[in-house]
């Protein structure tokens, strides 16, 4: 009998991508999962064998051959993968493909390359004759030999030791040479710095608190279950620790474990936790590290090497034998989206890999999305709750400062008069301070200085955007107003502008205010270099700066006990976005930023600057009160039908030409208005958010309800549209 592979392969096709099948040449051990090369057309291929013996009613082509003896997905990887293909409408070749490391295809050519982990690195030691000739004095030492020789001599082993002592490797040499050092080599993962900072892990041996305590035993009695889990738990609560221990609990059960962390530059120190506590048993799969760093460190996995893999959002898919805990830190992050296909929610993929392999699933989250927050009030999830932080430290009392009393003041500086005092004070008394602006987004606002009044679209009750032809536009419903209006309709004022400043303004200001503080700037401009984020974080550390202002980079990852002052110098700009989720963003990110503060034991403060301080996200961030704001907010959602209370699918085109894209967009929503029955409402056709970028003019449309995938399945938008089932923004 001939035997066939259904095969799906990595060829770039467009559109519904499709499996292939093949025939399976005699003599060759092919099995579900395997790596594989096959003829596509004039060209041969890689693919993923994902099921056997398939009908076949003509002529099939044959298989080339296997790339791995070794399957390289196990059979629940690709459960997951359909998952994946079928949730978020990819093909199942894109499901897959996400599942393997980038740099696999390149270096599979002719079979699977082992893992270049052991490059060495030289190591250096003094010699009875190097401690003799430092009691003697002796003479003929230059001055970096001499340096080097008492850092050998103090414990230096490193280049890296030796040049921190100021010494150089070229002494080191040359005292080898000499026979008063000894010098040799050792192996070394290819492991970035930044993820091997120094870290003592005191927490390992206090006991839990109360509430930790609780939290481990629940999430254990939950591995082998499947079960999902809400660990809610104030900044400094120790959510950390709480991971380590299950992941130790997981191990000692012969369990691998999975945990996921957004942005792994900004979270070095998690990650330096758990390299600390587990070793060489911790694999870091993240697209920071180089290709090559990444494919070593997923051939560990594969090779049974590594049983616990800490990385971003393809993380989730290591070749684990026996997942028994999957984590997700700051489970609210909206980097777990991946931006293009498949274009799969990390966290809901957790779920999904824990309800097909009985693995607890852990969401971490001082400020959860209100969606896993609803999920966890109604049972879905289990609601594990860290109230407060470690050692009892109080969260930092924060003011809210009034923007338009400090405009009326004839205050024109990004820093109000209460934020400048408290900032001299902060450096005065040799302690540190943060200074955020929520810059992130791309259109402004129009605003009222005087009374606050925001221009929003009557339909969507969202601000309008302010284009740079001068139109306001909803890009939600695609309503246009010409025009801003001269003066403020509420109050009329003519005061009324567009909103933002910049982190190089702010420097500015503070240079003016503290002349002789040492200020570094935090954003995505300062940090391009590979690093650049642990360093900043050293030198703040360190006590090399004391004040740090920056954009979002700011609000996570800095655990610093210095640090006693928060400011925020607009908290509007990311509320005044025109999203379902900009209330939410604005409470996440004020709640992190503020809870940088007051980490030690000299205890902390935040000043929070805003044009809105009646708003509930404000209010709320401020009282760090999570479940007044989450009331707020889902109230908010239930009346315009958003998640958690309907889904969304976000459809969006593009062309060179703005005839061409609104054709397409007029056409598509007509036939899915035909089709929508009660299964979904049909918003737009709108510009996108970022109507025209890179020459290509693009717009969207939104469906929204209780099923709006059904009516994706009576309607295909085809080639021309990327689909983005559960979208985290509209602003794409």
């Amino acid at each position: 009998m001939t035997r066939t592979a259904e095969v799906a392969v990595f060829a770039g096709l467009r559109g519904p991508a499709r499996t292939f099948t093949y025939r399976v040449p005699e003599g060759l051990d092919v099995r579900i999962g395997h790596l594989v090369r096959a003829g596509f057309g004039a060209r041969a291929v890689h693919g993923v064998v994902v099921a056997l013996d398939v009908p076949a009613d003509r002529e099939l082509k044959p298989l080339d051959g296997l790339v791995h003896p070794i399957p390289l997905l196990t059979g629940r990887q690709l459960a997951l993968g359909r998952w994946i293909a079928e949730t978020y409408r990819c093909g199942l070749a894109d499901a897959v493909r996400a599942m393997l490391p980038p740099a696999l295809a390149a270096r599979a050519r002719s079979g699977l390359p082992a893992a270049r982990g052991e490059r060495t690195e030289p190591v250096f030691g003094i010699t009875p004759a190097g401690h003799e000739a430092l009691a003697s004095g002796m003479p003929r030492l230059g001055a970096r030999q001499l340096v080097t020789l008492r850092a050998l001599a103090a414990g230096a082993t490193t280049v890296a030791d030796v040049v921190h002592a100021g010494g150089t490797p070229a002494a080191a040499r040359s005292l080898a040479a000499r026979g008063l050092a000894i010098r040799g080599t050792r192996g070394v993962r290819r492991v970035p710095v930044e993820f091997r900072l120094s870290e003592a892990d005191l927490s390992r041996d206090m006991p839990a608190t109360a509430p930790q305590a609780a939290a481990i035993a629940a999430a254990i009695a939950g591995m082998g279950t499947g079960q999902g889990f809400l660990l809610h738990g104030v900044t400094g609560s120790g959510k950390t620790e709480v991971y380590l221990r299950l992941t130790a609990e997981a191990l000692a059960r012969g369990l691998g474990a999975i945990v996921l962390v957004p942005e792994i530059a900004l979270t070095a120190q998690v990650v330096a936790r758990f390299v600390a506590r587990f070793g060489e048993r911790v694999a870091l799969l993240h697209s920071a590290l180089s290709a090559g760093e990444r494919y070593d460190e997923w051939r560990r996995v594969l090779d049974g090497t590594a049983d616990v893999v800490v990385g971003s959002r393809s993380a989730l898919f290591a070749p684990i034998e026996n997942v028994g805990l999957v984590v997700v830190d700051e489970e609210q992050e909206p980097s777990y989206k991946q931006a293009s296909a498949p274009r799969y929610h990390a966290v809901d993929t957790a779920l999904a890999l824990g309800r097909l392999t009985g693995a607890a699933v852990v969401l971490g989250s001082a400020t959860p999305r209100v969606v896993t927050y609803a999920a966890a009030t109604t049972g879905d999830l289990a609601l594990l709750e860290l109230p407060g932080r470690v050692l009892d430290l109080p969260l930092p009392k924060t003011r809210v400062v009034d923007l338009r009393l400090e405009l009326k003041a004839n205050n024109r500086s990004t820093l109000s008069s209460a934020l400048r005092t408290a900032l001299q004070r902060t450096v005065a008394k040799g302690e540190q301070a943060i200074l955020y602006l929520n810059r992130r987004g791309f259109a402004t606002v129009v605003l009222c200085r005087d009374c606050g009044y925001v221009v929003l679209c009557p339909a969507c009750e969202i601000p309008f955007a302010l284009h740079a032809d001068g139109r306001l536009v909803c890009h939600r419903c695609g309503r246009e107003e010409p025009r801003a209006p001269a003066t403020c309709p509420r109050c009329g004022s003519a005061r009324i502008r567009h909103l933002g400043v910049g982190t190089q303004r702010v420097e500015e200001d503070v240079r003016a205010a503290v002349p002789n503080a040492r200020i570094v700037r935090l954003d995505r401009d300062a940090v391009k270099a590979k690093g650049a984020h642990a360093a900043m974080y050293e030198r703040m550390r360190s006590g090399q700066a004391q004040v740090i202002v920056g954009t979002q980079m700011v609000a996570k990852g800095f655990d610093l006990p210095g640090v006693s002052l928060v400011g925020v110098v607009n908290a509007d700009t990311q509320l005044s976005l025109p999203d379902f989720t900009a209330a939410e963003r604005t409470f996440e990110l004020l709640a992190q930023v503020l809870g940088r503060s007051g980490r030690g034991t000299v205890g902390g403060e935040g000043i929070l600057q805003t044009y809105l301080p009646d708003h509930y996200a404000i209010t709320a961030a401020a009282a760090h009160d999570y479940a007044t704001f989450a009331e707020h907010e889902l109230r908010a959602r239930r009346r315009f039908g958003y998640p958690p209370y309907g889904r969304l699918v976000l459809l969006q085109t593009s062309a060179a030409r703005e005839a061409t894209v609104e054709r397409r967009a007029t056409e598509l929503a007509a036939r899915l208005r035909a089709a929508a029955e009660d299964d979904a409402d049909v918003l737009g056709p709108a510009p996108a958010f970022a109507a025209k970028r890179a020459g290509s003019y693009r717009a969207q449309l939104v469906l929204r309800g209780d099923r709006p995938t059904a009516v994706l399945d009576r309607v295909d938008p085809g080639p021309d549209w990327t689909v983005d089932v559960d979208p985290v923004t509209l602003l794409g």
